[in-house]
C-alpha cells in the first residue's frame, strides 16, 4: 500500500485527471439509469462518427498492445518499459476475463431485447451479442496501456493526451453499441489500477534477491532497469 501511494504522490497530474474523470461519470451514473445513459450517449450517429470510433476502438484491441510490445523490446532503452506494459495487459485482462464470467452481463443488443426497449441504433447491426458485457476488455486494456506510458513520461501534454485518447476508446464501446456506460467505468478503473500495480509489481521483482545476486554474477549495471517509479 505504501508503495501504491508513493507512485500516486509522484504524479499528481495524472492521478488528479483520473480522479475528476470518475467523478463525472459517477454522477452521469447516479442520474442515468443504464438505458438513459446509453440512449443519451448515442444521440448522435453520422456515417463519419461510425468509421471514426471503429478504428479508436482497436487501440484497445490486444494485437495493438501486444505490436507496441514486440516494437520496444528492440529498443534497448526501452525493454523495462515493454515488460511493465505486457506485465499491465496480461493482468488487466484476466481480471476483466474473470469478472466477465462471473457476472456474465448481456450486452446492450441482448439487453434491449430482454427489456423490450424499442430504442435501436444503427450499429446493432454489427454490435457483439452475448452475456460479456460487463467490464469492457478494451476499456481495460488501453488504460493499462496508458496508465504505464504516463508514469513513465510524466509530462502534462503526453499525459493529457493519453487520457483523451484512453477517453475516445472507452466511449466508443458504447457508441458502437458493445458495452453500457457502467461496463465502460469499471474497465477504466481495472485499467488503472493494474497499470500502477504492475509498476509496483516489477519494482518488487527487481528488488528480490536473486535478480540482485544474477546482476552480480553478469556483472549488470543499475542503468539496464529504470527506477521502476520512472523516476
Amino acid at each position: 500500500m505504501k508503495a501504491l501511494f508513493i507512485v500516486i504522490n509522484q504524479n499528481k497530474l495524472f492521478y488528479g485527471l483520473q480522479l475528476l474523470l470518475i467523478f463525472f461519470v459517477v454522477f452521469l451514473l447516479l442520474f442515468f439509469s443504464r438505458t438513459e445513459g446509453f440512449i443519451w450517449l448515442n444521440q448522435c450517429h453520422t456515417i463519419f462518427l461510425r468509421s471514426f470510433f471503429e478504428n479508436i476502438t482497436l487501440f484497445g484491441d490486444g494485437w495493438f498492445i501486444l505490436l507496441t510490445v514486440v516494437l520496444l523490446l528492440f529498443m534497448k532503452q526501452y525493454r523495462f518499459l515493454a515488460f511493465v506494459l505486457l506485465l499491465s495487459y496480461i493482468s488487466s485482462g484476466l481480471f476483466s476475463q474473470l469478472l466477465k464470467n462471473i457476472v456474465s452481463a448481456p450486452r446492450p443488443s441482448v439487453y434491449f431485447g430482454i427489456h423490450k426497449v424499442s430504442y435501436v441504433v444503427d450499429t446493432f447491426s454489427s454490435s457483439r451479442i452475448g452475456f460479456s458485457s460487463f467490464p469492457s476488455g478494451h476499456t481495460a486494456s488501453f488504460f493499462a496501456f496508458a496508465t504505464v506510458l504516463s508514469l513513465y513520461c510524466r509530462k502534462k501534454a503526453v499525459c493529457i493526451c493519453l487520457l483523451l485518447a484512453s477517453m475516445l476508446v472507452g466511449y466508443s464501446r458504447i457508441y458502437l453499441a458493445h458495452h453500457f456506460l457502467i461496463d465502460v467505468f469499471v474497465g477504466a478503473v481495472i485499467g488503472v489500477l493494474f497499470g500502477s500495480l504492475s509498476v509496483i509489481w516489477v519494482k518488487i521483482i527487481l528488488s528480490s534477491p536473486l535478480i540482485r545476486k544474477w546482476k552480480k554474477v553478469t556483472q549488470t549495471s543499475d542503468s539496464e532497469f529504470p527506477n521502476p517509479y520512472f523516476n
